[in-house]
């Protein structure tokens, strides 16, 4: 069982999951009458457990925002265009979507009225020993802290992404991504379900207003589940609820995390958990190739190799990896 943890400070409140170590739901207070909850928690999480045991533990609770090291799925895709499919190589040790800490209890080290310290041990034959992660209250601020640390075990290149997830309203087009000028866009190779992708497969290194669909007024009006990798964004993205009337933006630090997936998940996965019932965007900050595996995150000579765009991240043997991002909101003027 799950268990969850709260934390509070002046203009922020929320919950830390053991599994996962997810964070959310978070509320932050920006001084309208009620505070506003932008990070999305699945529909199905109060389904009957019976029903739940059918699903992968990573999907039972899913919500709000987690570290995913490595970041990706296990398995390598043979499906994609030529240029895209990488050699082949040997990972007995990634094994799980978005790595081990996904889909496992992370331990509360030490917990306060504004702050939770996490931690997990990965399996012995891991190359990552160790996982720590913080998530905080900023003080005075409704903005909510994180940072993480990997603890390699020995030499290892892999990538590593974030995974925090927003709601989108009902209304489509009634949010507004809004990216950097300098942004370029990558779509995924094939369609990321059969027949429910509203954009059109490998689009390359375009700017967003390029591609074939708009995928800054969210969400489509028909379902839909696509993915999107964006480059150049600087560290920083923003998603305004035009409904409830606040802007959530993300900033990270885009010199170890270069690239950006969107997920944009609208209604478009029929079968459960989804039930065509999930809406939300995934903005989640990456050194990877979309959430293709590890064997595609070392292919020196896929497309966005060729464009000297980096998909994974080189961990030394007792070297300390850290990163840190944040998620602030503000009311839309």
């Amino acid at each position: 069982m799950s268990r969850t943890v709260r934390f509070a400070g002046s203009h922020v409140s929320g919950e830390v999951q053991s599994l996962a170590g997810m964070a959310g739901p978070i509320l932050f207070d920006i001084g309208g009458e009620r505070p506003v909850s932008p990070l999305a928690v699945a529909p199905w999480s109060d389904d009957p457990p019976e029903e739940l045991a059918r699903v992968e533990p990573l999907l039972q609770r899913l919500r709000g925002e987690w570290p995913c090291v490595p970041f990706g799925v296990p398995q390598t895709r043979t499906d994609l265009p030529s240029d895209w499919l990488p050699p082949a190589i040997a990972t007995p040790w990634h094994t799980q979507a978005h790595g081990f800490s996904s889909h496992h209890d992370w331990q509360f080290d030490s917990t306060s009225e504004g702050r939770v310290d996490l931690s997990i041990a990965y399996p012995t034959d891991h190359p990552i020993a160790r996982l720590e992660r913080t998530v905080s209250a900023r003080p005075g601020q409704p903005a909510v802290d994180f940072r993480l640390t990997i603890h390699p075990r020995r030499d290892v290149e892999l990538p590593i992404g974030l995974h925090p997830v927003f709601r989108l309203p009902d209304e489509p087009g009634a949010a507004r991504l809004v990216l950097p000028a300098q942004a370029r866009a990558w779509t995924f190779p094939v369609d990321v379900e059969p027949g429910r992708s509203a954009l059109a497969p490998d689009q390359r290194d375009q700017p967003p207003a390029a591609l074939n669909r708009d995928i800054t007024r969210l969400p489509f009006a028909q379902p839909s589940e696509d993915l999107v990798l964006l480059t150049g964004t600087g560290g920083r993205v923003a998603l305004e609820n035009h409904v409830e009337g606040y802007r959530a933006i993300l900033t990270w630090d885009a010199e170890a995390l270069p690239s950006c997936l969107l997920w944009m998940s609208n209604g478009g996965r029929q079968f459960y958990p989804w039930n065509g019932r999930f809406r939300a965007i995934g903005i989640e900050p990456i050194s990877g190739p979309f959430d293709l595996g590890l064997a595609h995150a070392l292919n020196r000579n896929s497309p966005l190799a060729r464009k000297g765009i980096r998909t994974s991240t080189a961990l030394k043997a007792n070297t300390p990896w850290t990163t840190s991002y944040a998620i602030t909101c503000e009311p839309l003027s």
